[in-house]
Formats: structure tokens, sequence, C-alpha cells
């Protein structure tokens, strides 16, 4: 009531027009809100500063708003330039507002003393996708996503990552990794398109959308890939159950063993389905290496695919640490063919042999294959091994 008072006794002292205008917008109670404040009425904010200015409209966009005021007040920046700047910082620097946001128009007009900004804002996603979207943290927390993406069997993901920097050709990468790490899901291994977006383009906190294009849906994608596993399944534990470890768990030689004994021979040009390896058909390197993951998950073995510019090939967890497993090793051997001839044993390698002999691999995406105690291997004059051939 003392507010209603006041702002009559004013307006005797002011044109019509001005208090009409005092009249329509006089009773307001104002909450402090980091740089800008919230009236009675949520659709208009108050602003003193270009930060201000840019947080109410940031405020709007959160709330999934398609219009609202902003008044600004005390400003002595030039409206004008801010306002257009204001907008693209939330358009294409945001991360939620670069993802969401299709247009973004305004006008203003000074009223007494101060400015009233009118939005308009209309969206390219739903309130629901913007507040669904998972936030993760980091490298790690991409990776996870994209593995949930894949294990899912799903055709798209966005979610919101912190503190990464990465581009469209490291979630390219981290996303085949996460494909070849699903042996049994046949068909993501050479999945026909991909679309990978980022918003905003750089900076270290966007929102990474990726969609995967099927030449089919996704529904019978999902279904073909389901009825492999089983078949997968069911070929893997028959040979495990005639090849019995020697200890408790089976190790990465024995593994390594039964893939040998289970191909029908190495071809370039042969087999590249895990199935068709462990079924006894000649192999490509790529079906030996998909065979012999899908046996350590199976054993619940460390394994991981590393993808390089030398091909593909497997880091596996030994009791002597990481270490890196080459699809040579896998090659059927000429054991019980011969009189005598035993199995060879298996060679695994270090990061420092494969680096030695030029192998190049993005290290920062796989655990570091390293020797323990290499001041006591040294020690004991044990020699690093023969060089791997390359493919």
């Amino acid at each position: 009531m003392k507010k209603r008072l006041l702002a009559l006794a004013l307006c005797g002292m002011l044109p019509l027009s001005g208090c009409a205008a005092m009249l329509e917008r006089s009773h307001e109670t104002i909450t402090t809100h980091v740089d800008y404040a919230v009236t009675d009425d949520d659709s208009i904010l108050r602003a003193e500063s270009y930060q201000g200015l840019v947080s109410a409209m940031l405020y709007f966009v959160n709330e999934h708003r398609r219009g609202g005021t902003i008044r600004l007040y005390n400003y002595t920046g030039d409206v004008e330039a801010d306002l257009a700047n204001a907008r693209d910082e939330v358009m294409f620097e945001d991360p939620l507002g670069a993802f969401s946001v299709y247009g973004f128009t305004y006008d203003f007009t000074r009223i007494l003393t101060y400015y009233e900004v009118e939005l308009r804002i209309t969206y390219s996603r739903t309130a629901q996708q913007v507040s669904s979207l998972p936030e993760v943290t980091g490298l790690a927390g991409v990776r996870q996503e994209l593995v949930r993406l894949v294990d899912g069997q799903e055709d798209s993901a966005a979610f919101l990552a912190s503190y990464f920097s990465g581009d469209r050709e490291l979630v390219e990468k981290l996303l085949g990794l996460a494909c070849l790490s699903a042996p049994e899901l046949f068909r993501h291994h050479d999945i026909s398109a991909t679309s990978i977006s980022l918003y905003p383009e750089a900076g270290t906190r966007r929102v990474v959308e990726v969609k995967l294009d099927w030449s089919q849906s996704a529904a019978e994608v999902a279904l073909e890939e389901k009825e492999y596993a089983q078949q997968l399944e069911t070929a893997a534990a028959a040979l495990l159950e005639a090849s019995p470890p020697a200890g408790e768990t089976y190790t990465v030689e024995e593994l390594a063993t039964i893939v040998r004994a289970a191909g029908g021979g190495a071809d370039p040009n042969g087999a590249s389905l895990a199935l068709s390896v462990l079924s006894g058909e000649p192999a490509s390197d790529f079906g030996l290496l998909m065979a012999m993951e899908y046996l350590c998950q199976q054993c619940s073995i460390e394994v991981e695919p590393v993808n390089g510019p030398a091909g593909l090939w497997l880091i596996v967890s030994t009791p002597q640490g990481y270490r890196h497993l080459l699809p040579q090793v896998l090659y059927p051997s000429q054991a019980g063919e011969e009189p005598g001839l035993e199995e060879p044993a298996l060679r695994l390698y270090t990061d420092q042999e494969l680096a030695d002999w030029g192998w190049e691999w993005d290290a920062a995406l796989h655990p570091a294959c390293v020797d323990e105690d290499i001041q006591a291997l040294s020690l004991n004059g044990q020699q690093a091994g023969s060089a791997p051939a390359e493919e």
C-alpha cells in the first residue's frame, strides 16, 4: 500500500505517460540472484551489468521459456551492442543454449530510468530432452556414455561433458573403441555412418551428441545381434568346458591356446566374426582378436582393443601387469601335427618394446603396459623378445 501511495504521489510530478508506465510496474519485490534479480513475476528479470544480462538470458533458456522481460537499471554499456553479443554468447557459447536454442530475437525500449528488453526464444529441442541430459566429467565420463550407448544397442545419445576438450575425431575414436569392446555386437564393428556434434564446437564444457545411422531399423539390428550373441555364448561355453583351466581361473595363455586350436587357419580374407573363428573357420586378424577378446570377457580377464596405424590388437591384464597382445600370437600353430612339436609360449609386449620397434598408438586412451620392476629384470639379465611382424 505504501508503495502504491508513493507511486501516486510521484505521478503529480511526472508526465502522464511516464506515470502510466510506472503504475503498470510499480508493485514488485526484488530477490537477489547472482548478478541479476527476479521479480514476483519470474518472467521479468532485472540486471545492471553485461554479465547480468547474459545470466538473465541464460535463466530463460535454462527454464526453457519462450519469452521474457529483462530490465536494465543503471546500465552504462552500449545496450544495442551488448544485447547482440549476449544473445550470441547464449546461442553459440553456452552448452545448453547451443544445443537447444533455434531462434533468439529481442526488442528494447527506454522507460524512464531503465531499458526494457523483450525476448522471444524458439527451441530445436524439447524441455524434456534438455533436462534429461546426463552430466559426465572428463575423458572417462565421455567413454562411459559411449560404452553405454553401444551396450544398450541404442541409435543415439546426448550428454553434457565437463572438463572435456576433445574434438569430433576423438569422440569418433572413442566410439570405435566402445564398439570393438563388444565382440558379440558384430554389427557395431562396421557402422555404416555416424553423426557426431559438439555444442559448442570448442571449450571444456559441451553437449556431445552421437547418432548411429543403420541401413535398417535399430530394432532389427538389436534382434540380429541378440541371436548372434546367444550362438557365440554357446560356442564359447563348449570350448571352455572342453579345455578347463589348470588352476582355479583361466590365464591369458590358456585362452590364446583355445583360440589357436579352434581356428581353421590364418587368412587375411578369412572370417571377421568371433563365432566363425570359434566354429573352426579360417580367420582374419580381426576375427582372431574378437574371439580372444570375447573369451577374456567371459573369463573375467580385463581386456580392451587398441586401434593404431599398424592395425588392431588387444591389451590384456596379466599377473605381471597389462600387456599388449598382437594377433600373430593367435595364429593356429603346427603343434599336434608333428610328433614332439610343442605349442610356442605366448609372447606379450610392454609399451617400451612396441615403441622401440616403431609401433604407435594413443597411449592416453589405454592403461600403461610396463614392467613392475624394470631394474630387477635388468639385473636378472632378461632380454627383450623379438620384434612383432608388421601387418
